[in-house]
């Protein structure tokens, strides 16, 4: 019994540990390190609508073409949208759309 009750505190933990490595404070304290470098990027206001991504809306926005990397439109938009991440967006909500020039 004692045993078991060590296996799935083990587990806990490790998925604890996981979750703040993935998508928890780690990942938010790299966002605000990058708000500093794009304070300045042009955006629009997006009300997001259900089944938009941030790259849907971006290809919408520019008629098709990516004009970024796409790790450069994530940082961006983090940049933007400090304590938001860039893969779970919410139908309804409004959020700051980085605009970029059309090549």
């Amino acid at each position: 019994m004692k045993k078991v009750v060590t296996l799935l505190i083990f587990t806990a933990i490790c998925a604890i540990a996981y979750h703040d490595v993935t998508d928890g404070t780690i990942h938010t304290i790299r966002a605000e390190k990058t708000n500093k470098r794009t304070n300045e990027l042009p955006y629009r206001e997006i009300t997001v609508q259900r089944g938009d991504t941030l790259l849907s809306i971006i290809e919408r926005e520019m008629n098709g073409k990516l004009p970024v990397p796409i790790d450069q439109l994530i940082t961006d938009f983090q940049a933007l949208n400090p304590h938001v991440n860039a893969h779970s967006l919410q139908a309804g909500k409004t959020y700051r759309i980085p605009l970029y020039k059309q090549k």
